[in-house]
């Protein structure tokens, strides 16, 4: 892999403050055969200011459209990229140093690499080196591993016309789709760079804590992984996992709602028909799905997550390792 050309796509809006640094640790990499594409999504805090002062370089593309999202500013920068792979960023994170020398020192032929953030590292290096692409498939569809297209890397080849062509009403989850429709592309073992390689930066203007996720929109976002995963998976893995899915979907949407919930809602009642056709009792999971106060729901979430940690108890561990990084974030 080393020598061949990474196009680094970063997809901007708003981000005046935190783009010209996200910007510098690219360009401060020290594997230098990249093409660094800025797509500006039609921003109005003089981002695009922060952007032009890098357009004259050989490296750097700018691109300036319309606000249409996120999904159509990385669909822009994809057909403006002449790598050989593509790599994601977003405007307010930053890469680590020197990450990409390591990234491309692999000796792999897989098409895609997947990596880890300052928050999910020790999970990361749990998995093991290469995850084959069917296993890889299934657990993007239930979030066993991380949606984000950030700190991760694909070829090129992967991207068709449905990749990111997904309604510009899906603004957030868009990247769960969207690794769906590669790992479905792709036809190798993927490839796990246990190493930290990306920051996360908890911005409160992002679009996680302007656009909370709801049952509504979840109910909608798990249909979407529904229909693009259905046929690439065998009939029983399929079930079990989409329990695992609508779980994890119902828990952001719990967590970003505080604690609110309606037990009689569709996707509520959905999920436990899930549980059945799986052949699964999962007596506490139903029990979380069967309250609607937020101090009922909040109880047994509690109740849940002590129960996870008593079966594993590493989570512990990350759970003290994510308040370490919460305290140095503040």
């Amino acid at each position: 892999m080393n020598g061949q050309l990474v196009s680094i796509i970063v997809p901007i809006y708003n981000t005046a403050e935190y783009v010209e640094e996200c910007i510098q640790s690219i360009l401060s990499q020290s594997y230098k055969n990249i093409e660094l594409i800025l797509v500006n999504d039609g921003s109005t805090d003089g981002s695009d200011t922060v952007c032009k002062k890098y357009e004259h370089l050989p490296n750097v593309c700018y691109i300036e459209q319309e606000n249409c999202g996120v999904t159509a500013a990385r669909r822009r920068g994809v057909e403006a990229a002449t790598g050989e792979w593509i790599m994601f960023v977003d405007s307010d994170d930053r890469m680590a140093d020197s990450c990409l020398s390591g990234i491309m020192s692999i000796n792999a032929s897989a098409d895609i690499i997947i990596a880890a953030n300052q928050r999910n590292e020790d999970s990361v290096r749990r998995l093991p080196d290469a995850i084959s692409k069917q296993h890889y498939l299934e657990m993007q569809y239930a979030r066993e591993l991380s949606a984000s297209p950030c700190a991760k890397m694909f070829r090129r080849s992967l991207f068709d016309d449905k990749t990111l062509s997904f309604p510009q009403q899906i603004n957030r989850g868009e990247d769960y789709l969207m690794n769906l429709m590669l790992a479905i592309n792709n036809q190798t073992d993927v490839c796990v760079y246990k190493h930290q390689v990306y920051y996360v930066r908890e911005n409160p203007c992002s679009t996680r804590h302007t656009s909370p996720f709801t049952l509504n929109y979840m109910a909608e976002l798990s249909k979407m992984g529904d229909d693009i995963v259905m046929e690439h998976i065998p009939t029983g893995v399929f079930l079990r996992q989409r329990v695992k899915q609508r779980l994890f979907f119902f828990c952001e949407a719990i967590g970003e709602t505080g604690c609110v919930s309606d037990s009689h809602h569709p996707f509520v009642l959905e999920a436990k028909h899930c549980m059945d056709e799986a052949n699964e009792w999962r007596p506490l999971d139903r029990l979380f799905l069967s309250v609607s106060s937020p101090w009922a729901v909040k109880t047994v979430w509690n109740m849940r997550k002590m129960a996870m940690r008593l079966q594993h108890p590493s989570m512990i561990v990350q759970d003290l390792k994510r308040l370490g990084v919460f305290l140095r974030e503040r």
